[in-house]
């Protein structure tokens, strides 16, 4: 069996063998490929793997083999999701002829490329995509309860680069239509959330859908396991929040009032969020969404209380989840996010907002706590009884945390859910052209 990922980004031990830089993003495909493989080789089966990825760093096709899987680069002129761009599929076109596959998997259905694939294949009935957010919906829910003045407002940055969030929204919107049409062109959807399955049947009644939980990075694989009495105390963590779905404006509010009780408390950010508030000239290039994080620091006075972190890699976020408190995933939309699904698996106290399929990963007030995602008030509130459950019922709080484990145990099982990936693309084989 000859299967084809179409892949957003080149998985690390990729990125190493064709001298590429190494992207901290697709983390589930990483997981994925690393339990794929060990399976195919204790099971002696027949199968073959190539990789299709887009490359921006050199204009010629990168081409190579790992672990005896062949892997193509198609070089993409600009990175414009939102932008069409018909040259992708004489480039696609050409990968298809070389791995000749019998099953296309298109992990995920973001990116232009997606819907390039469905055209160029044109076969619905061997061609399967993955499920990781929707734009189409995501568009729905991307201004998250911002102001109108921050929603339609501009910066010096916006307006020279005629670039704002209202903008931003549209450009989702136009993703959204591509991804359509690639759900659309798919006769078979993975998903692993309530939310996915609603959602794809809408644009696609007629398409399989099949179940499978994703596979996390190898590092939260290793026993790790939080401890509340080396946690810094107090001390909450949030994966990231460049742009508005990830609701770190509702965080930010939910931190003024948690500081009125426990004035210690601090906020990490990861991601590489970036204010560039010092001096006129970082001011200038600000973002509008930038500039409100801005002004919500200082209408709080959380100046002293909130540090922005660099991109992190696996080793080093699950270093982050253990050192914290809580960790919080405040966003307005997700599907299912790999960063509860880590907080969870290192058992670390978890408060998310009940959107998308976050219900089919965290149970509310018995693996962790969930709330109505444009209440920041109650977002503090929770993030406070954790702290309370640490001083006063510890005993409760690391049943809470047991139960959160056991449950992201059983998610993301690496190699029942590679099992059942390869059980899917069997009975995709199988189907008659």
């Amino acid at each position: 069996m000859k299967v084809l990922w179409l892949i957003n980004a080149p998985i690390p031990a990729l990125c190493e063998r064709a001298g590429l830089p190494v992207q901290v993003k697709e983390g589930w495909i990483e997981g994925l490929y690393n339990s794929l493989m060990a399976l195919v080789r204790e099971k002696e089966q027949d199968f073959e793997l190539a990789m299709a990825f887009p490359q921006f760093s050199r204009s010629e096709t990168i081409e190579g083999e790992l672990d005896g899987n062949s892997f193509y680069g198609f070089y993409k002129e600009e990175d414009k999701p939102y932008k069409y761009n018909k040259r992708l599929e004489e480039r696609l076109k050409y990968i298809i002829e070389k791995a000749d596959p019998d099953v296309v998997h298109i992990a995920g259905t973001e990116y232009e490329h997606a819907a390039a694939m469905v055209r160029v294949f044109n076969k619905p009935e061997k061609t399967v995509v993955s499920i990781q957010g929707l734009t189409s919906v995501y568009a729905r829910h991307y201004m998250a309860d911002l102001p109108i003045k921050i929603r339609y407002g501009f910066t010096f940055r916006d307006l020279v680069k005629l670039d704002n969030l209202y903008f931003d929204r549209k450009k989702y919107y136009k993703r959204g239509a591509m991804e359509k049409e690639t759900i659309r062109g798919a006769g078979h959807i993975i998903g692993r959330t309530d939310w996915d399955n609603i959602c794809t049947r809408l644009i696609n009644p007629e398409a399989r859908y099949h179940y499978c939980s994703e596979i996390l990075r190898k590092a939260f694989y290793d026993g790790s396991r939080w401890n509340m009495d080396e946690c810094d105390s107090h001390t909450i963590f949030v994966s990231q929040g460049y742009y508005p779905i990830k609701g770190l404006h509702y965080m930010l509010e939910a931190l003024g009032d948690i500081r009125k009780f426990y004035p210690d408390v601090r906020l990490r950010v990861a991601g590489g969020v970036s204010l560039n508030n010092a001096g006129i000239k970082n001011r200038l290039k600000q973002k509008n969404y930038q500039r409100y994080l801005d002004e919500l620091i200082e209408k709080y006075s959380l100046a002293g209380c909130v540090e922005f972190l660099p991109p992190l890699k696996a080793d080093e976020m699950k270093k982050m989840y253990l050192k914290s408190n809580v960790f919080v995933s405040p966003s307005s939309i997700e599907n299912s996010p790999n960063s509860l699904g880590e907080a969870m698996m290192l058992g670390v106290p978890c408060v998310s907002s009940l959107v998308g399929g976050v219900g089919n990963m965290l149970i509310n007030g018995a693996e962790g706590f969930t709330y109505q995602h444009d209440a920041p008030y109650m977002l503090a509130y929770y993030v406070m009884e954790i702290f309370r459950l640490q001083e006063e019922n510890r005993r409760q709080l690391e049943d809470m945390t047991d139960m959160a484990h056991s449950h992201a145990m059983r998610l993301f099982d690496s190699e029942k859910n590679a099992a059942n990936m390869l059980e899917i693309y069997s009975g995709i084989e199988r189907i008659k052209r």
